[in-house]
């Protein structure tokens, strides 16, 4: 009996870092300028579907379903038509983090940490700040690196997304291999990332979604952000 509850216990473990991944790869995707894939997804309902998977397979509260259910009731719309609802989109993506005087929210650590009133602090470089280079430092210790065709600074929030996404669908397969070595690893580069970075910035820049976005679909963003960081912060 104890090897079955053993078993039982991988099981949840690799489930729940499978979800944990599959919850990064959400916010990754919707953090970069929207793409047709992303709006078919929100039409055809599997982005929605998706989104209650994941909550539920975190073994989340009814509450905190029903609440995101509500959310994604709302994201859907009236808007059937793929590109209408793609163009409402990219406008509200760009009015919300790459407005170039002057978006509502920054999307890269570094500007949004940085505080002008502060005579202490000059104005940062996106590509060489301390914060940007540290997470690129992160990247290629667990084997990654930036891709050449993408030009943005490293600690761009769809990225650091992109990592955490990494980093637990690694540490599901270290478990299902036994690999307790690289267990240790990658709870390590986890557990360092969201205090070298994730925590200083992730939840408010999610909470800051919810109170800027014009558009249902960003503010469920934000709630799903705001869920999943205050979820992985309480269990770190």
């Amino acid at each position: 009996m104890s090897v079955l509850k053993e078993i039982n216990a991988e099981e949840r473990d690799i489930q729940g870092s499978v979800a944990a991944s599959d919850l990064y790869r959400l916010l990754f995707m919707s953090l970069h300028f929207p793409t047709e894939e992303l709006a078919l997804g929100v039409l055809d309902g599997s982005f929605c579907n998706d989104v209650l998977s994941i909550f539920e397979e975190l073994n989340s509260s009814g509450e905190e379903i029903g609440k995101i259910r509500t959310q994604l009731i709302a994201v859907k719309g009236d808007i059937k038509n793929k590109e209408a609802l793609l163009t409402q989109m990219r406008r509200e993506y760009t009015r919300l983090f790459t407005h170039p005087k002057k978006p509502a929210i920054a999307i890269y650590e570094t500007t949004f940490l940085y505080n002008p009133e502060d005579d202490l602090q000059s104005r940062p470089s996106l590509f060489i700040s301390p914060a940007a280079r540290d997470a690129e430092r992160c990247y290629k210790k667990a084997g990654l690196e930036m891709a050449r065709q993408i030009n943005e600074p490293a600690d761009h929030m769809a990225t650091e997304m992109e990592f955490m996404m990494y980093l637990y669908l690694q540490k599901a397969k270290s478990i299902r291999d036994g690999n307790w070595e690289e267990l240790a690893q990658r709870e390590h580069e986890i557990r360092e990332f969201l205090q070298s970075h994730l925590q200083k910035w992730a939840k408010n820049f999610f909470d800051m979604c919810i109170a800027s976005a014009q558009m249902d679909f960003y503010k469920t963003i934000g709630e799903i952000g705001s869920f999943c960081m205050a979820r992985m912060l309480a269990a770190e």
